[in-house]
C-alpha cells in the first residue's frame, strides 16, 4: 500500500507537482553524456530529475522500480566530470544492491565503484578525481557512512589509484 502511494507521488512529480520533475528517463544526459544504469537483477534503472530534493542524488525502489532522482538545481552547481560521478554513485547503490541491503559500507563502495567504472570507462582522469576537492571540502559527512569532506577525497583518489575491477552493470 505505501509502495503504491509513493509511486503515485512519483509519477505526480514527472507529470509536475510542487517540486519541478522531467519525467523517468531511462538514458538521461548527464553533463551532456547519455548514461544508462542497471540494477543488481539486470533492470534498466531510471533516473529522476526532480528539485528540492534535499541531496545532489538519491537510490531507492519504488513499486519494484529501480530510480535514481537527481536534484537539478543542485546538479547544476557541479562542475560536469562531478555530476557524472554523482550519477554513477547512485548507479552503484543500484548495482551493487545497496537499495535492498544497505551497510554501514555502503557509501564508501558506491564512492569506489563509481570512480573505478569512470576510470575504466575514460571518463575520469587522477585529475578530474582531483578536482573535487573543493566541493567536498566543507563537507562533514554524513550517518549514512559519507566519509568527512578531506577524508572522502583522499578515499577517492585511493580508489582511483587501486581499482578493483569495477562490475560493468552501467553502461554509457
Amino acid at each position: 500500500m505505501r509502495a503504491s502511494a509513493l509511486l503515485i507521488c512519483l509519477l505526480a512529480l514527472a507529470i509536475g507537482g510542487p517540486a519541478v520533475a522531467q519525467g523517468l528517463e531511462t538514458q538521461p544526459l548527464i553533463a551532456g553524456n547519455p548514461m544508462r544504469c542497471y540494477d543488481y537483477r539486470g533492470a534498466v534503472v531510471r533516473t529522476l530529475k526532480t528539485t528540492e530534493l534535499g541531496d545532489v542524488g538519491r537510490a531507492s525502489i519504488i513499486a519494484r522500480m529501480p530510480i535514481i532522482s537527481l536534484d537539478s538545481d543542485r546538479m547544476a552547481t557541479l562542475p560536469a566530470k562531478m555530476q557524472v560521478f554523482f550519477y554513477m554513485h547512485e548507479c552503484a547503490h543500484h548495482v551493487l544492491g545497496h537499495v535492498i541491503r544497505p551497510t554501514l559500507e555502503s557509501e564508501r563502495e558506491a564512492d569506489c565503484w563509481s570512480i573505478n567504472y569512470g576510470r575504466a570507462a575514460g571518463l575520469f582522469s587522477r585529475t578530474d578525481v582531483e578536482a573535487f576537492a573543493p566541493h567536498f571540502a566543507r563537507s562533514n559527512g554524513s550517518r549514512f557512512g559519507h566519509l568527512p569532506g578531506p577524508e572522502r577525497q583522499a578515499y577517492l583518489l585511493k580508489c582511483f589509484d587501486e581499482p578493483d575491477g569495477a562490475q560493468t552493470a552501467f553502461s554509457r
